[in-house]
């Protein structure tokens, strides 16, 4: 509950944060909003997107769910920005047939820096990253310049399974778990009607060398749907005649 009421308090900063962009809110300057544009410019949106989604990921009260969720909501955000790179890259020439005989020079860092800054407004820290980027080939003069486009397109793709196949291996997962827990379940049943049975035997007067040795041979285990069923409704029938009551255990986790 008290992770619901700080969403709240997060969500109407936002809105304040939002409406004084369009109109005269007290306590913000403007110059917030022109300094704001002029270090992110058009990434703004995703990162404007980026914190409204977090607010809804922060909700979930479920710990490893919000986590999932979480990575999900940063891998998209950093996607967004190297599918910007990749783009502004290819409108200056340089791709896949051209990056290996490419060199950087001073001519094309000025290309770079108006095409980033004045033509696609991304801002000045998006743009600074990806100058710090391509300078990183001008630093490590042993690895040339397509290393590290190669890497830009292996790190979109890498974060691009994690956001697809990350919920399919998480499903694996669960038919996993859910497997074993019905596996022990069915374990368990069949211990149990064995118990049951042993226990009617002897007090039937049978001996107990007798009752072991029926035991070896009797109930193999069946992995069908069906006999599933029918032995979980069988160990039922059993504990209701008996009357055993089992009491219910309840584990309080703090997040």
């Amino acid at each position: 509950m008290k992770r619901i009421k700080y969403v709240y308090f997060y969500f109407l900063f936002l809105l304040y944060l939002i409406v004084g962009f369009f109109g005269d809110v007290p306590l913000i300057n403007k110059r917030i909003y022109e300094n704001l544009y002029n270090y992110m410019g058009l990434m703004l949106i995703p990162t404007l997107l980026f914190f409204i989604l977090y607010g809804f990921v922060f909700m979930i009260p479920n710990k490893k769910r919000r986590f999932f969720w979480e990575l999900r909501l940063y891998y998209l955000y950093v996607i967004s920005f190297i599918v910007v790179y990749i783009f502004i890259l290819s409108n200056l020439g340089i791709n896949f047939k051209t990056v290996s005989t490419f060199e950087i020079n001073t001519d094309f860092i000025r290309k770079l820096i108006n095409k980033s800054l004045f033509e696609y407004k991304i801002g000045y820290l998006p743009t600074y990253i990806l100058y710090e980027f391509i300078n990183l080939s001008l630093r490590f003069k042993q690895f040339p310049f397509h290393y590290f486009y190669y890497a830009l397109y292996g790190l979109g793709f890498f974060i691009f399974l994690l956001i697809v196949f990350g919920p399919f291996i998480r499903t694996i997962n669960r038919s996993r778990e859910k497997r074993r827990i019905e596996r022990k379940r069915a374990g368990m049943n069949s211990v149990l009607i064995e118990q049951f049975e042993m226990q009617e035997k002897l007090g039937k007067g049978e001996k107990m060398s007798t009752v072991k040795s029926e035991r070896k041979t009797s109930y193999p285990q069946k992995k069908n749907k069906k006999a599933k069923a029918e032995t979980e409704a069988k160990v039922e029938e059993k504990i209701a005649r008996s009357g055993i009551v089992f009491k219910n255990t309840v584990t309080i986790k703090d997040e």
